[in-house]
């Protein structure tokens, strides 16, 4: 039957058709601890990730910082695809398999019965192509053609169950999203109110899934149980004309004629999906339905960008009021990467085959950002910054797909066809936050000024979050966090995290989840660093 490969495929492959901006997610160990906030509450080396203007906001007493490295990693499941294909390859394919293809020692299944129904089939035609028939023998084997029924009867009911829950499972999971991004980097700050400067480094990969299945494999899947309902209609129907000719015991050679006619008929049944595939021919299950030939595609985009940033902050003094403005001139390296063929032939992927799809493009991009000190004591911080702001278009190659055979070699009888390509946008991006700092306690929230676009068929994310830092001595921090969606229900996040900072050694460790299912979406970040 059907290869198990496709469900293992559906699990592990990724698949995209466009690709538009990715969500403002810097993958800090700190600022994923309180869900993702910095605008306002980045600290020194942190502050070019986020909002460069904070460089400016520093004590005097700070001095210099490095972080090297940072290390994060999300996943995100929005529609559970995992889980759905994993119930897939343990309960419901197998439970498809066993109703078609039987199990050893115990029922034999569809696919055999029918060919047991096929071979009393032949031998009744056997016997009415005699010379003289025995009309005796006749309804001995038009008998035996009868008793067959009874089984492949059974599994019809049986197999109709199987082919529902699983046509069913495959459309669900048919297009779902499974997304993945990773991030690393590194900074050099030296943070001053008068010119602070930072140099930055760090590159992230973005990628999106989703498995296709076509029509055509779902229509293949569900014919199973219409063809073998239509090829036992017709054998009853013969049977039933052998029945009441036989019975008397005489048979006329026009009745012979008339019997060897409706058996021929029968022993030459053909039944074809309304695209053509055959599931029946001459009264036998075929090829294309026994080892099916699937079409479904699965696609692999990936968008890796890395930068080499600079950036600058001065604190100016407007109308009484300290005010730091920061930019961040960098350059960009951005690499995109696609990959699609039929799901039979995922499993054979190699990396060069993903590697030789690669198109390379350099872009110089800017961010700007500003930030406000306030309250009687200057606890209270506002921050706005836009990413991005020069945006950017990167195109991704067309992928041309050759057609499997039921082995996995290409199909000589069927032509290539081209899955087109399409493009990244770097869009900008505008996020606003406000913070209160202390000796003991840091308190952050931040809001996405506007909707981002999806890396690829994930839901548009505008993030609102709010985190909380607990500091104990300059020594130990805990952190708290809070990060929900607005642009879609059931997307928030919790995290959590600690650093240890003695004698100015950092190093942060964060993780975060989805608190009504951590498979939707879930992620971990690690750095070390040096504050001085």
């Amino acid at each position: 039957m059907t290869k198990r490969s496709l469900l293992a495929v559906a699990i592990a492959t990724l698949g995209i058709q466009s690709v538009q901006a990715a969500p403002f997610l810097p993958m800090d160990a700190r600022g994923l601890a309180m869900g993702n906030t910095g605008v306002a509450s980045a600290k020194r080396a942190h502050a070019p990730a986020y909002n460069p203007s904070l460089l400016s906001q520093a004590s005097e007493d700070d001095d210099f910082a490095l972080l090297f490295p940072q290390l994060g990693v999300s996943v995100a499941d929005e529609e559970e695809l995992i889980d759905e294909a994993q119930t897939i390859s343990d309960d419901i394919f197998p439970a498809f398999e066993k109703a078609v293809d039987g199990v050893s020692g115990g029922s034999a299944g569809l696919s055999a019965n029918l060919d047991t129904l096929s071979g009393s089939v032949q031998n009744l035609l056997n016997e009415l192509e005699k010379a003289t028939p025995d009309p005796a023998q006749v309804k001995i084997l038009n008998d035996i053609v009868k008793g067959n029924f009874a089984a492949v009867n059974s599994d019809l009911n049986v197999t109709d169950s199987a082919v529902n829950d699983l046509t069913d499972s495959l459309s669900r999971i048919s297009g779902n999203p499974l997304s993945a991004r990773l991030g690393v980097g590194g900074a050099l700050a030296i943070p001053s109110k008068n010119f602070a400067a930072a140099v930055s480094l760090s590159g992230s990969a973005n990628v999106s899934a989703r498995v296709n299945f076509t029509d055509r494999d779902l229509d293949l899947l569900g014919s199973y149980v219409p063809a073998a309902q239509a090829y036992l209609n017709k054998a009853q129907d013969v049977t039933n004309e052998v029945s009441a000719t036989v019975d008397d015991g005489v048979v006329t050679p026009e009745q012979l004629v008339q019997l060897q006619n409706s058996v021929d008929e029968l022993k030459g049944f053909d039944y074809a999906t309304t695209d053509g595939t055959s599931i029946i021919e001459n009264g036998e299950l075929t090829d294309d339905a026994s080892n099916a030939d699937l079409t479904s595609t699965a696609e692999v985009v990936a968008v890796a960008v890395a930068e080499v940033a600079l950036s600058f902050s001065r604190e100016f003094d407007i109308a009484g009021e300290k005010v730091s403005f920061g930019l961040t001139p960098k350059l960009q390296k951005v690499s995109t990467f696609h990959y699609a063929d039929e799901v039979d032939g995922f499993e054979d992927v190699e990396s060069d085959d993903i590697e030789d799809s690669r198109e390379d493009y350099s872009k110089v991009n800017l961010d700007i950002g500003a930030s406000y000190r306030f309250g009687s004591e200057g606890n209270w911080m506002l921050g706005l910054v836009g990413k991005n702001l020069l945006g950017g278009e990167f195109d991704y190659a067309d992928v041309v797909v050759t057609p499997k055979d039921s082995n996995g070699n290409p199909d000589p009888l069927k032509q290539p066809y081209v899955i087109k390509g399409g493009s990244v946008s770097l869009d900008p991006q505008f996020r606003a936050g406000v913070a209160y700092n202390s000796d003991w306690f840091n308190i952050a929230a931040d809001i996405d000024l506007m909707e981002n676009d999806p890396v690829a068929f994930e839901n548009p994310t505008q993030y609102a979050a709010i985190g909380a830092e607990l500091d104990i001595f300059s020594t130990l921090q805990l952190r708290l966090g809070y990060r929900t969606n607005m642009s879609v229900a059931d997307a928030d996040m919790v995290s959590v995290g600690f650093g240890l900072s003695p004698f100015g050694i950092h190093l942060d460790i964060a993780a975060m989840a989805n608190p009504s299912d951590p498979e939707k979406e879930a992620g971990v970040a690690l750095e070390t660093g040096f504050y001085f």
